[in-house]
């Protein structure tokens, strides 16, 4: 099973760095990467955002990175998926996306709402479309997460992300926020969706915890095995980690694909 990196903001405008950063990406051991466009739903230029988060790797340097990754010995083959990250502070934001937008929205393999307030918190966690609900984890909660809330949204096959970027901030407030957030986010999810220290469910049924890069650059990036030892600091056993990044990982982008043959109106 291919190890998953969830959220990579990598820069497609800037070829030099888009390679530099799939490259890390294979050389750390990842399989497949999610590049993730995050939108403020409620700025003016949306549309533009959303089209631009759409644009594809360019050939060339999907070829660099795979010929740099043959030269080095590593795996040359890096399949990509599209995400989009839908920042919001009220529902009402992000339905007038959802609706105005909707062809766009549909084009992205993988959707993923960031709530910013209590009342959006609630929204994300009940909206059937949403595949990952992702939250910042670096800065002191803005409302308060709900077990009940969480643990259902799993329950209806959606995944609560832990991206671990803040965990590697040079400022030492996002680190302290990032660890406390990412153990009690973990423990609202609780152990049969791997995310606590208990004995966790089959990783491929349901929802659940998922683990992610959220890097903007390959120096912000970490392999697999140093990412589980970091979940250890927040309450996740190693299995339940690789888990987060493989297993579970593939599953959510499984149903994802699906979801968004259903919405398209595909067979």
């Amino acid at each position: 099973m291919p190890f998953v990196d969830l959220s990579v903001r990598a820069d497609l405008e800037n070829p030099h760095a888009l390679r530099e950063h799939l490259g890390a990406l294979l050389e750390f051991g990842y399989g497949v990467v999610v590049t993730d466009a995050r939108v403020a739903a409620g700025e003016r230029n949306v549309g533009a955002a959303l089209r631009s988060g759409l644009a594809p790797v360019p050939d060339d340097v999907l070829a660099a990175v795979a010929a740099d990754a043959r030269a080095s010995g590593a795996r040359p083959r890096l399949d990509r998926a599209s995400r989009l990250t839908l920042v919001f502070a009220e529902p009402a934001e992000l339905q007038e996306v959802l609706a105005k937008h909707d062809e766009l929205v549909r084009r992205y393999d993988v959707l993923a709402l960031e709530p910013t307030s209590e009342r959006a918190f609630a929204s994300a966690c009940a909206n059937r479309r949403a595949d990952v609900l992702a939250v910042d984890l670096g800065a002191r909660p803005a409302f308060r997460a709900r077990a009940p809330a969480l643990r259902a949204a799993c329950a209806r096959g959606a995944c609560v992300e832990i991206s671990y970027n803040p965990a590697l901030s040079l400022d030492p407030a996002r680190r302290r926020n990032f660890f406390a957030n990412a153990a009690q986010l973990a423990r609202l999810v609780g152990p049969g969706a791997g995310g606590g220290a208990g004995a966790g469910a089959d990783a491929s049924a349901g929802g659940g915890v998922v683990i992610a890069g959220g890097s903007r650059a390959a120096a912000e990036l970490r392999g697999p095995y140093d990412v589980a030892n970091l979940a250890t600091l927040f309450g996740m056993k190693d299995e339940q980690a690789r888990a987060a990044m493989s297993t579970r990982a593939v599953a959510l982008l499984t149903r994802a694909a699906a979801k968004r043959r259903i919405e398209r109106g595909e067979r």
